[in-house]
């Protein structure tokens, strides 16, 4: 073998090595990119429900903050139903005219001996056994 041949084939063999090395290089690179760009896809997906996630509590909020503010209105409502009809309750019931139609029927103070008393047991309610005595 001559020197050239020698040459030739250290040359031959350190293009081989040359390649295998860039290649082995390329993949490292290949798998690094392919790493890197799963882990984007993961943190995404991540941020993409995040995101869901806090829209939809959002949402919520904002409907029973919704729902509040309209029982509130139907709260004020009916304390203004409730204040009224207090206010014509109030109104219906003149004592004056009661007592002066009271008056026109005969009716009149008790005297002492038209007031009965009854006791009451500890139980909250009572029956009526006979007729109540009229003096």
């Amino acid at each position: 073998m001559t020197e050239e041949e020698i040459d030739a084939y250290y040359r031959q063999c350190r293009e081989e090595n040359l390649k295998r090395y860039y290649t082995i290089q390329v993949n490292r690179a290949i798998r690094e990119e392919r790493g890197r760009l799963i882990r984007l896809v993961v943190v995404t997906i991540a941020a993409l429900v995040v995101c869901t996630v806090f829209l939809k509590l959002n949402f919520q909020v904002q409907q029973q903050t919704y729902r509040v503010a309209v029982l509130q209105k139907e709260i004020d409502a009916l304390h203004l139903m409730n204040e009224d009809a207090q206010k014509r309750l109030e109104d219906a019931a003149d004592l004056y005219e009661v007592r002066e139609k009271a008056a026109s029927l005969g009716m009149g103070y008790p005297k002492e001996g038209n007031i009965v008393y009854y006791s009451v047991d500890d139980t909250d309610y009572m029956f009526q056994t006979g007729d109540i005595p009229t003096s």
